[in-house]
């Protein structure tokens, strides 16, 4: 299994999860799936080059890390767990929403401090290669956990995220980390796993020196508006626009 312990208590993390808005599982996972996932990256990045890629749904191509992950039971058991404490309302799809994404080169830049909201309950980050510096020049997390609570109506999630995802927005955030909020900083590490609302939970990261290369797996789980026929469009405008940046001087 990718993970290493069948010890993890779903409540307990919710509980820290609410009070602090972001847990570090340390040596969660496998490291031979580490070595297995970092393989698996560079291929990747040997095929499309050294610049910005997000590929989703890997979980579905069998004998890969990412299916390896993902259909880790206990794994599934965990974000299953979590999105039901989180938003009990939320719907729980049969399949756990994976995304690859690889920050290289100089196309890095444009997808970085790109502050956002995601759409579901639950986010874990499984980090594959994090490089070790610049410092704010070695992809490095930024969060700022727990700012919204869970929106009654979608339009109402819509309109906010319009505004918060915003350059204005976005642009005044990313000047307020230039003078400080390093508690907001959180510098990954290969094997640990990480946890937060992420619909809940306002994130980035920082950019990516021009010769390192930052890949992550990101997994989300748990749906508040499995309803909305605006968001299901907007997120298939969103993946057809990832497949364009990365078949972009391919």
């Amino acid at each position: 299994m990718a993970l290493l312990t069948d010890r993890l208590d779903p409540v307990a993390l919710a509980a820290e999860l609410d009070e602090k808005g972001f847990v570090c599982i340390e040596n969660a996972i496998d490291p031979a799936w580490i070595v297995r996932a970092q393989a698996f990256v560079h291929s990747l990045v040997e095929q499309k080059g050294k610049r910005y890629f997000a590929l989703n749904w890997l979980s579905r191509d069998q004998g890969t890390p990412p299916q390896e992950l993902t259909d880790d039971p206990q794994m599934r058991r965990l974000m299953t767990k979590l999105a039901q404490i989180g938003c009990p309302k939320a719907k729980l799809n049969e399949e756990i929403y994976t995304g690859l994404r690889v920050v290289a080169g100089s196309t890095g830049d444009e997808r970085s401090l790109l502050h956002h909201y995601d759409k579901h309950v639950i986010t874990a980050l499984a980090p594959i290669l994090i490089p070790e510096g610049p410092k704010r020049r070695a992809g490095e997390l930024v969060v700022f956990p727990n700012r919204r609570g869970y929106r009654r109506f979608a339009l109402f999630n819509i309109i906010e995220k319009a505004i918060v995802q915003s350059s204005w927005y976005r642009n005044r955030v990313t000047r307020k980390l230039a003078a400080g909020d390093l508690t907001n900083v959180k510098y990954l590490k290969p094997g640990n796993l990480y946890l937060f609302w992420g619909y809940r939970t306002y994130h980035s990261n920082f950019p990516v020196a021009g010769d390192a290369v930052r890949a992550t797996m990101l997994l989300h789980y748990g749906d508040p508006h499995p309803s909305s026929v605006i968001l299901k469009a907007n997120t298939a405008l969103q993946v057809r626009d990832e497949r364009r940046i990365a078949q972009k001087a391919s």
